[in-house]
């Protein structure tokens, strides 16, 4: 006489389950492992990164000197602004182009700590008979630059 034995479908399910589970685990680590590239997409579309940027400006631009009266001393501000998540040395050149010709007025560096921000005035003077001057504010390495015109009085 033959019994007919209960088979537990649930179990057998469960253990199917687990075994899927672990083979798609096993899968994955391999393709990870064994291909840079998945591995490099993988962090990038798990990985959120911060955006990075520096601002760079003029403090109160309507009071900008805006004529060249020779031997007469002006001066401007700029502000640099750190947003890149990290602490950065800000190389600058301060110049002013007359007739194609770059005379320096200013060149340095200055530390300024993630979300921070730095003013710098600069005070110059035109000793060039000239019509039309471009003040240049540029951040070496960043690609960055300001400018304002003065006009002829």
């Amino acid at each position: 006489m033959v019994k007919n034995k209960k088979v537990n479908y649930k179990q057998i399910i469960r253990v199917r389950s687990l075994l899927l589970v672990v083979w798609i685990i096993v899968i994955g680590f391999l393709l990870v492992e064994c291909a840079p590239s998945a591995k490099d997409a993988l962090i990038l579309a798990t990985t959120v990164k911060p955006e990075t940027f520096t601002e760079l400006y003029f403090e109160d631009h309507l009071s900008l000197p805006n004529k060249v009266t020779l031997f007469k001393e002006n001066n401007f501000k700029f502000t640099i602004h750190n947003l890149e998540n990290k602490d950065m040395v800000y190389i600058y050149e301060v110049y002013i182009d007359v007739n194609r010709e770059k005379q320096m007025i200013d060149k340095n560096s200055v530390l300024i700590k993630n979300n921070e921000y730095k003013t710098i005035t600069e005070d110059f003077t035109i000793t060039v008979l000239t019509q039309r001057v471009k003040v240049i504010v540029n951040l070496i390495g960043k690609n960055q630059q300001i400018h304002f015109w003065m006009a002829e009085e």
